[in-house]
């Protein structure tokens, strides 16, 4: 049997580990877009906190418990473009909730890639 890592204030070590943007399988980007949401509860038009390839944070206290299925529909007006997504809540709490994406399409991977590639090189005018 492997040792323990060793603790620091009572936590695992993995704990206190800080992850950096560079450590991200996907690194985030907050761009203008919001999402209509629908899990348990339906939410419409609400701004994102960040986004990725792999998933979205809202800012604001979480309104689906983690774990819960949500269909999603990403609206990024700057692009006059639309994205419906599947996703899964991975964290809900009083400061954000996090949801990552899954079982998409090519299609959908495809055009998730495209629309944040060109919100990032669009000017503050277009």
């Amino acid at each position: 049997m492997s040792p323990r890592p060793t603790r620091a204030a009572g936590r695992p070590a993995i704990i206190d580990a800080t992850v950096t943007a560079d450590a991200r399988l996907h690194p985030r980007f907050a761009i203008d877009a919001h999402a209509d949401v629908i899990g348990e509860e339906v939410v419409l038009c609400r701004a994102l906190g960040d986004i990725s390839l792999g998933g979205c944070c809202f800012w604001g206290a979480g309104w689906e418990d983690a774990g819960t299925e949500v269909q999603m529909v990403l609206t990024f007006p700057s692009l006059r473009s639309n994205l419906p997504v599947a996703g899964v809540v991975v964290r809900s709490s009083a400061r954000d909730m996090g949801i990552r994406f899954h079982n998409l399409t090519d299609e959908q991977k495809w055009a998730l890639r495209k629309h944040l590639r060109d919100l990032q090189t669009m000017t503050p005018q277009e």
